[in-house]
């Protein structure tokens, strides 16, 4: 049942991990699982890893989620400071030259 899922997942969002298919590439209950663990943006459906809404918020929760970022928006300043803000380590996933931005760094 899908509102028993969602609630489960807005508890735990690493539990999106054992979640179907179809859960994984529903753009609301995503939302609600990275809100909730920045990780869950590890099983979430390709297509949703690409949403900056979404992205974002896994950031917000967890910074080093930035591993689970496609490699193009890795390169994307706005999604790498986001992560770094939350925790400083993230840097390591941005793109080779953000690592060298010095306001990255900072």
């Amino acid at each position: 049942d899908r509102e028993v899922v969602a609630a489960a997942l807005a508890q735990d969002g690493a539990l999106l991990e054992f979640a179907g298919p179809e859960l994984r590439a529903d753009r609301a209950v995503v939302l609600a699982a990275v809100r909730r663990s920045g990780v869950a943006l590890a099983f979430a459906a390709v297509e949703l890893t690409w949403d900056h809404e979404v992205v974002l918020a896994a950031l917000a929760q967890d910074g080093r989620a930035l591993r689970y970022v496609p490699t193009d928006l890795r390169r994307d300043r706005e999604i790498v400071l986001a992560a770094v803000r939350q925790d400083g380590r993230a840097l390591e996933f941005a793109a080779r030259g953000l690592q060298a931005d010095r306001g990255l760094a900072l």
